[in-house]
């Protein structure tokens, strides 16, 4: 399968990069690029490869869209005996994330997040779908001035339980833990050129305990404070470990305070446990270029690691003078789940 890099500025395409990388994330917006050429001429072009900053732009790895946004930066080199061009850019999302919000009065009137999201990135040319269908209306809230849509999407996204990220078309789209698995996954003798496997325990504890200190004061026993907990799954082999969280009065007015307790230990799970492996295509056995928000199968006997299907939180091509490689994030499911997150609401503001 031709897998080369294809960038296409203002309906040009440009060929013969030598160097490359492209990384798409469920955890970073937006997708971005950085791309090398030792010439100034690109593969059967007589014409310099000067653009212009600002342009819109695709990258396709093969037939694949990656990335639809905007050419960033476009640096020129010039030395003893070569020149060298460098691109770089991101998706359409990064205005989500460099601009400001705008929004009427600054008061969001309750709605779902898909609906605020999409009112939020329309002024930017940029839509918003998902495919998440039981969504919850966000209370009204007030935005500071100067605030980027992306910090207010992050919020009302945690409140949702959402994660967001950009897809190809340069599209946000809002979701959650993805169910589904990739064709093939990383195996070791097969496709991994090397794997880093972090195992550790210093931030996870036994029992988790959330308690509420607006309830009354504190005397030794905190038995009539505790709104919630939970035990590590491998509690039965754990030395005895407590974690307390003191819970906002918000979350236990609305009886969040479990999910703030889960939350905080499926996390600390999860993220004990992290996979990050390079491994010799950009494609699973389908032929499927790697995608976030998808399980991949992981078979590494040497780590322990055997018969898991984790998620993959970013992945990374590259290509330079090593060859072609995919570089791959990959943590427990539970890494992924989303904090719980109470709005301060005008209401609240107004009856203070």
């Amino acid at each position: 399968m031709n897998d080369e890099l294809i960038l296409t500025v203002e309906n040009r395409a440009i060929t013969g990069w030598d160097r490359v990388r492209v990384t798409r994330s469920i955890e970073r917006l937006p997708s971005d690029f950085d791309l090398g050429l030792m010439d100034y001429y690109a593969t059967g072009d007589k014409e310099r490869q000067i653009v212009n900053p600002g342009d819109k732009c695709t990258v396709a790895l093969g037939d694949d869209l990656v990335i639809t946004g905007y050419l960033d930066r476009w640096t020129s080199g010039l030395f003893r005996s070569q020149h060298e061009v460098r691109a770089m850019g991101r998706s359409k999302c990064q205005d989500l994330v460099d601009c400001s919000a705008e929004w009427q009065n600054n008061v969001i009137n309750t709605s779902t997040a898909l609906d605020i999201a999409k009112k939020l990135a329309a002024p930017y040319g940029i839509s918003v779908t998902s495919d998440v269908t039981d969504m919850v209306t966000v209370p009204q809230f007030t935005i500071n001035f100067g605030e980027s849509p992306q910090a207010i999407i992050d919020r009302i996204s945690r409140y949702s339980a959402f994660l967001y990220y950009d897809k190809p078309d340069g599209n946000l789209y809002l979701t959650r833990v993805g169910a589904k698995s990739a064709a093939s996954g990383v195996e070791q003798g097969v496709n991994i050129e090397q794997a880093f496997f972090q195992s550790s325990v210093d931030e996870r504890f036994s029992d988790y305990v959330g308690l509420s200190l607006s309830l009354n004061k504190l005397e030794g026993d905190y038995s009539s404070l505790t709104l919630a907990t939970a035990q590590d799954p491998d509690v039965a082999t754990m030395r005895y470990r407590k974690h307390i969280t003191i819970v906002e009065s918000t979350m236990a007015a609305n009886k969040l305070a479990e999910q703030c307790i889960n939350w905080e230990m499926n996390r600390r799970y999860g993220r004990s446990r992290q996979l990050q492996v390079t491994i010799d295509s950009w494609r699973d056995s389908s032929g499927a270029l790697w995608q976030p928000n998808t399980l991949i199968p992981i078979s590494i006997p040497v780590m322990g690691l055997e018969d898991e299907s984790w998620l993959l939180g970013e992945v990374t091509f590259t290509r330079d003078d090593s060859g072609t490689h995919a570089q791959m994030l990959l943590m427990p499911p539970e890494a992924f789940i989303v904090q719980p997150y109470q709005f301060y609401s005008l209401l609240q503001e107004l009856t203070q």
